[in-house]
């Protein structure tokens, strides 16, 4: 019985699937399955999926009317072998280095309290050369937001709920997931869908972290992802869903206020004012009444955070 669930929604996806495959059937362990869920794909996703599901007994393909990502996630983890110790929702453009699966695995048998991992990462283009991402972890340091360390594995629930922890590259403890309630299939979310499950587990259980690069990223022109006003926008759903999260117990509304506080009087004012600097050396190389505006938009929206948030803050402590 496997001890890995992998499951890769799929919508076509001819461009990049058979990679994405083939990475996993490269895997230095055995004791996998391979859920590819169709997601109404009209190229020739389908076929490809057949094609793999004949070559190997361990990989399975369903097919699906067209609802979304998260959708196809959670169709696909209903389908697991109720077997398999951990999930690894793996997105159908991307790649395992042949090493992710044992590695990862043995972390989490070494560290029962750990209910989800993530790894570091690769970054490649559409033709598969490799090219310069970053993905930091920001979390409070004494006076400013700081960079976690490579060596320092727990990554906190507050770094989630500011937007900044990894993306999908990340393998789950079933029995802590399924005290989860899924993937929000709220469209909006997209693609903020990962952060937002990440606070979910992070809410329940310790979040590992481990340096190396397992996990291959590709970026490429037709990912949603370049969309920024999308971005934005799923963005603003998610920390409107956060922020009005009602806490479970006691313990969950202190978690939560703290990473509130954190992220109005600190975080977000301090990326205000990194943002600001990039507009003001903008604004001096070619001066324009738009930049100067958005440049005073950035001021007062650092001094809110800095000054009135603080003190809302503060009043509600006492």
């Amino acid at each position: 019985m496997p001890k890995i669930s992998i499951i890769v929604p799929c919508y076509n996806s001819e461009d990049f699937l058979v990679q994405t495959i083939e990475s996993v059937l490269k895997q230095d362990m055995l004791d996998w399955e391979l859920l590819l869920i169709d997601d109404g794909s009209s190229d020739n996703t389908l076929n490809i999926i057949t094609n793999f599901i004949n070559l190997d007994n361990r990989i399975f393909g369903f097919q699906k009317t067209n609802g979304g990502t998260t959708k196809s996630r959670n169709y696909g983890f209903k389908q697991a072998s109720q077997s398999s110790e951990y999930i690894w929702f793996l997105d159908h453009d991307d790649q395992l280095e042949a090493t992710a699966l044992s590695k990862m695995s043995a972390y989490l048998d070494a560290h029962p309290d750990i209910g989800l991992l993530s790894c570091g990462v690769k970054t490649i283009n559409a033709i598969g050369d490799e090219i310069n991402s970053t993905y930091n972890r920001w979390a409070p340091g004494k006076v400013f937001p700081r960079k976690l360390r490579d060596y320092e594995h727990e990554t906190p629930f507050v770094v989630f709920f500011c937007g900044t922890g990894m993306g999908p590259f990340a393998m789950y403890r079933k029995s802590v997931y399924l005290h989860t309630t899924g993937w929000d299939e709220n469209e909006a979310l997209w693609p903020h869908e990962d952060t937002n499950m990440f606070c979910e587990m992070a809410l329940i259980s310790k979040v590992g972290f481990i340096p190396d690069r397992l996990y291959i990223k590709r970026e490429h022109s037709g990912q949603g992802m370049r969309n920024h006003q999308r971005m934005r926008s799923a963005y603003k759903e998610f920390r409107r869903k956060w922020d009005s999260r009602r806490p479970k117990n006691a313990k969950e509304s202190q978690i939560l206020f703290e990473a509130k506080k954190y992220y109005y009087t600190m975080h977000s004012p301090c990326r205000d004012l990194k943002v600001l600097k990039k507009t003001l050396v903008q604004f001096f190389l070619s001066p324009s009444i738009k930049k100067l505006s958005w440049s005073l938009t950035l001021l007062a929206s650092a001094a809110k955070g800095f000054l009135l948030n603080r003190i809302k803050f503060l009043s509600a402590c006492l």
